[in-house]
């Protein structure tokens, strides 16, 4: 394509763009750009494509690029803990389609978030529950269902449920966020005439957040 076409392209993929964000109402616009601030904040999960029935390989192949996004997906640079645990986060995934089983769990683990190894290990473990969750809700209203069978299913994914939101408590806790701190000091001032102005005073900080905690 030659650079005055190209620039055409842009300047009417320019206008296309503008005047999509007009049709737009504020509250659909402050979402857009909410959208677009946290799509900016990271490089992505790694994304997927099958390469057989049951066999999938990560669509970029530069590592230089490709590693990031494993970083952000598992909490390691170590490409072995990469790829051992993906795989036993997919292996809890019962959808027969590797490349859309790959895509969803990267995209589940990237979200939640993992820092390091330990978080990662947590979150693979989260995935895998939230998976099982799924399957057994599934199970239960299955076609011509028995009510018992529906019932043991129903019951498994409760106790699953519990299961689920003390994973999500234990990564908080190591993650620093689920411990409160409420320090009160009293300051007493005695000024002219005897009289005691006491001054309280609350410090709620928490615990370490995002940035401190390793």
């Amino acid at each position: 394509m030659a650079p005055k076409t190209k620039k055409k392209a842009a300047k009417k993929k320019g206008k296309d763009q503008k005047s999509l964000e007009k049709e737009l109402s504020a509250l659909e616009q402050n979402a857009l750009e909410l959208w677009r601030a946290k799509d900016k904040e990271r490089v992505g999960p790694p994304k997927f494509e099958a390469i057989d029935k049951e066999s999938i390989e990560p669509k970029e192949k530069n590592p230089d690029r490709c590693g990031p996004q494993l970083l952000e997906a598992t909490g390691s640079t170590d490409p072995d803990f990469c790829q051992l645990i993906l795989n036993q986060a997919l292996s809890t995934y019962p959808l027969d389609d590797p490349e859309i089983k790959g895509n969803f769990t990267s995209a589940l683990l990237h979200g939640l978030r993992p820092r390091d190894e330990t978080e990662g290990v947590l979150i693979a473990q989260v995935a895998g529950t939230h998976n099982l969750i799924m399957e057994y809700m599934r199970r239960a209203v299955f076609p011509k269902q028995t009510f018992e069978a529906a019932d043991v299913y129903t019951n498994r994914a409760c106790k699953l449920m519990n299961i689920f939101l003390k994973q999500i408590e234990m990564l908080q806790k190591y993650r620093g966020k689920a411990a409160q701190q409420k320090v009160i000091v009293e300051h007493v001032h005695i000024h002219e005439g005897g009289k005691a102005v006491v001054g309280h005073f609350e410090d709620k900080s928490g615990g370490r957040g995002d940035d401190g905690a390793k």
